[in-house]
């Protein structure tokens, strides 16, 4: 079974997600924040798959993508950002730190579900 990190801070959002994405036979650990997601990673959890929100306290998904790139991390695991605001400079930031895909919210599940797939291949 691939595991999934997913970072977000709403908390119903994640709820749902992770139930969508257990039913398709993922295993899915939550994070509140980028800080939190940076915290498991660091404690030694193995992920398949990042999946973080960019519009959150603490640290946001960018800043959090950041840690990652300075880690090495996103270069061998991939991490799929969805945002509200998206912008084309936002977008290029991502995909320059090696993010796998990035996507609008409200996000489409089946284009979600698709991205997740091809990233966990």
């Amino acid at each position: 079974m691939k595991r999934i990190l997913l970072v977000d801070d709403h908390q119903l959002a994640r709820e749902a997600l992770k139930l969508l994405l257990e039913k398709e036979g993922y295993l899915v650990e939550e994070a509140e924040d980028g800080a939190a997601g940076l915290a498991r990673i660091e404690e030694g959890h193995s992920f398949d798959l990042v999946i973080s929100d960019n519009q959150m306290p603490v640290m946001t998904g960018m800043e959090f993508i950041q840690q990652l790139s300075q880690r090495s991390y996103i270069s061998t695991h991939p991490v799929i950002l969805y945002t509200g605001n998206l912008t084309p400079e936002l977008e290029q930031q991502a995909v320059d730190l090696g993010v796998f895909a990035v996507l609008s919210k409200p996000y489409n599940f089946s284009q979600l579900l698709a991205s997740i797939r091809q990233a966990c291949e």
